[in-house]
């Protein structure tokens, strides 16, 4: 059987897929029959009624919701200054970094929302609302000094996703703490 290499890379997705639910079922298995329902069951009317008040217990919540509600609400942060950047995006490739390549100037491992930036100093917060709406940004890193303090570099985690981006002149935000 002859398979292009974008068939291949779909089965071998899929398998990946598979594989992880299959390991998610036998890890957590409370999850996996968090909602279990006979068929005969479905077709019966709600029999709760008929239970005794004192035998009835509450329907089984799934995890997920009781984690969803536990989060807590998103911090609002107001703007400190707002101007425009040259920005391009660069990946954990040792030809666009140094010869750690996942680890930032300030010492921690990269990561989403991770950026490089020499105008501000680390842990500044900074949004891009034209291209991510409301994600908020954290400098952990520094680009080269022969970019000055006009440009801006995003991580992301793959070189193809970097080169995707390019370089775009957009607008930041940088944000109270």
């Amino acid at each position: 059987m002859n398979l292009s290499r974008k068939q291949f890379n779909r089965i071998k997705k899929l398998m990946q897929v598979m594989t992880f639910v299959l390991f998610w079922q036998f890890a957590f298995p409370q999850h996996a029959m968090a909602q279990e329902i006979t068929p005969s069951q479905a077709e019966q009317p709600d029999l709760a009624f008929m239970v005794p008040a004192d035998e009835q217990v509450e329907p089984a919540v799934p995890v997920a919701l009781k984690v969803e509600k536990a989060i807590p609400p998103k911090p609002k942060y107001k703007v400190k200054k707002s101007l425009t950047v040259v920005m391009t995006a660069y990946s954990s490739t040792r030809a666009q970094t140094d010869s750690d390549p996942f680890t930032t100037a300030s010492g921690e491992k990269v990561r989403d929302g991770v950026i490089a930036m020499n105008r501000v100093p680390f842990g500044t917060k900074i949004r891009i609302p034209e291209e991510y709406g409301d994600k908020v940004f954290v400098v952990k890193d520094r680009m080269s000094a022969r970019y000055g303090k006009t440009r801006g570099d995003i991580w992301m985690k793959s070189y193809k996703e970097a080169k995707q981006w390019g370089v775009k002149r957009v607008r930041v935000e940088i944000l109270e703490s």
